[in-house]
Order: C-alpha cells, then structure tokens, then sequence
C-alpha cells in the first residue's frame, strides 16, 4: 500500500509500505479521510517527539511508522475476535489505544493508561490507503455523518474534552484565543453546549469569516488591546472561562489577561517552550489554570452531535488533496496553514450527508 512514513527528524516520505498484520482483536479499515495535523508537522520538524523513536512496549512498532491520528474508514476485514464491528460498518478512530484493564482505564482516564499506543505514534496511522486498528479504537458514523466530517471527530473531541476539563456552565462568557482548528472547534462546542458569548481571538484577519460564521459572538484582532476590548463588552468583568489553543506564551498572557477575578483559564495548545509570568497576578485573582490532553470518552458524543447538526465538520475543511500530495502539504504545513484551517487527505468514495 501507499503511505506517508515518517523515518526520523525532517524525514517524511511518501513510499511503498507493508499493511500491518491483523490481530484476533483488530479491524482492517480502507482508510477515507484523513486530517493534516500540526502535531504531526511539528514531528517532521522536531521528531520524534511522540512517535516511537525505540519499539514501543506494546506495540513493538517504532520508526519508520506511518503518520496520522484523524480519520475515518470502511471496515474491510475483522479479527477474529471481534464482535462489535462488522465488515462494512463506516467508523472514525480513536487515536488513544489504551490498554482498558489499568486502574486509569477502569476510571475512565484513558489518555493517562501507561500502555496507552497512540494510533499514529506508536501504531502505523491514517496517512495510508490502509490501516490496522483496534476494534476498541472503532466508533461507527451514524447515517448523516460523513467520512470528511468523521475526520474531524478527533479535533472536536479534543475541544469537547477542554470544556469539560474547565467545567463550563451554561449561559457564561468564554474567550477563544486562536482561530485555527482546535480555536474553532472550541468556539462550535463552546456554542452547542449553552455558553451566551463567546469572543475569538486571532492574529489572522483570514479567519475571521470562519469565526462568524460558526457563531463567534466578537471576532477580535490579537495585535490589538483585547483585553480592553473583552473588558468593554463584559461591563468589566471579563470571561468566566478563556481557552488557549495556540501553544504559545502571549497566547497565554492574554487567556490570562481577559479572564475575570475566579475565573478559568483552559491550557489547549501544545506549548513547547518554557513560560515565564508573575504567579501574583494569578494567585491575586484566584483565577484556576486547567490543562487537557486528548479526549477520553468524548467520540460517541462528537459523533451525536454532528449527526443531529449542533456540530458542523464541514465548514472547517478548505482543501481536500490526494494521498499523492501530502507530503508536499505537511512539510509546508505552516506556510499553507495561514490560508487554511482544515486539511484533507481524500481518498474519495465518501458517504452520508456533509455535516
């Protein structure tokens, strides 16, 4: 089969690849669709750094391993252990393979198991023509999700995560900064779960009709004085809960900066550099920091949710390639990202109605 493989640090081809053997508890998919990630942008650039550089526990698999941890499939073969999934069945994949018998696992914490293999890092991925995953990892589509949307199931799992993580209360004001993929999601969740306002905050002037579009009550310029701006339209109050999805210092300087006094401040964004800032400024405030990682349980929900129309994958899509051009698309990640939000690697044949 085809697949991108990442072989090690700035080191991604596009080649010929063994398909994996089947499992008594595995499922062969013919992979659909599958999202661009700037997780794996950042592996290509300063990996490995989640991938397996040495076999993986579990797994055994390390690098060369194939990319991709958003997609969905068709189901074209069963292990034969499994029972919950049929030859057939559409389904979006969970990327977190845990283990499901550690005490993390049996609480519901399944991001935490320590013999988690994530599908993608430490089990070949979705940047192939085919993959081979758990049948646990398997969440079958209802009928009005489509294959490109159930791409999206992984990144709007990850926002449904933060909102629970900060505890969100229905009818409160939220501040989103960063109107990239997980920024927009947020705001989607944000919005289908009952909050009153919720402002965007982003440096890019190309995301603002996307913002408005799927509900942004303010679409607000990062280079300008957001915090006066959220201050002036909460009566001076500022957010109850503000979501950093960029992965940066400023970027958390001004979560911080629009949350009122008590308020939560959700850490969404991979930060990979050390951050400095006055605690006193928090601690003065009793303003909470919460972290997410992932998502547990959240696919089932995200799946319900885009099928009855409170989520909506589509519109965040803004360019679908072929397998055959991927590489070119993740190793330029960053340049094509600022005129993109979403993007899809193809591989046709998709079904359901477009969400």
């Amino acid at each position: 089969m085809k697949a991108l493989v990442l072989h090690g640090n700035k080191d991604v081809r596009y080649q010929d690849f063994a398909e994996p053997s089947l499992a008594p508890g595995d499922v062969r998919l013919q992979v659909r669709s599958s999202g661009l990630c700037h997780t794996d942008f950042n592996e290509y650039v300063n990996g490995p750094l989640y991938v397996a550089a040495l076999p993986h526990h579990r797994t055994g698999r390390s690098t060369p391993l194939v990319l991709g941890h958003e997609f969905s499939g068709e189901v074209m073969a069963v292990g034969s252990a499994v029972r919950q999934i049929a030859v057939g069945d559409r389904v979006a994949v969970n990327a977190v393979d845990c283990c499901r018998v550690c005490e993390f696992c049996r609480r519901g914490l399944l991001v935490h198991c320590p013999q988690a293999a994530t599908i993608g890092f430490a089990r070949d991925g979705g940047y192939a023509e085919y993959a081979v995953v758990p049948a646990d990892c398997c969440h079958k589509l209802r009928p009005r999700v489509s294959y490109r949307a159930a791409a999206l199931v992984e990144p709007l799992s990850v926002a449904l995560h933060s909102i629970r993580r900060a505890r969100v209360e229905v009818g409160s004001r939220a501040a989103v900064v960063g109107g990239g993929t997980i920024g927009l999601c947020t705001l989607q969740v944000l919005r289908a779960c009952g909050v009153q306002d919720v402002y965007v905050i982003e440096k890019s002037p190309a995301k603002r009709r996307f913002a408005e579009d799927l509900g942004a009550t303010e679409f607000i310029d990062a280079g300008t004085n957001v915090q006066r701006t959220i201050f002036e339209r909460t009566g001076g109050m500022g957010v109850d809960f503000a979501f950093e999805c960029v992965g940066s210092g400023a970027a958390l300087l001004t979560a911080l900066s629009v949350t009122r006094p008590g308020g939560t401040v959700c850490l969404s964004g991979v930060i990979s550099h050390p951050i400095e800032f006055n605690w006193n400024n928090v601690l003065s405030k009793e303003k909470a920091i919460v972290t997410t990682n992932a998502y547990h349980d959240e696919f089932p929900v995200v799946i319900a949710m885009l099928d009855d129309g409170r989520l909506k994958a589509e519109p965040l899509v803004t360019q679908t390639i072929p397998l055959s051009d991927a590489l070119r698309f993740l190793t330029n990640f960053e340049e094509l990202g600022r005129s993109n939000i979403k993007m899809l690697i193809d591989m046709g044949a998709d079904t359901g109605r477009a969400n």
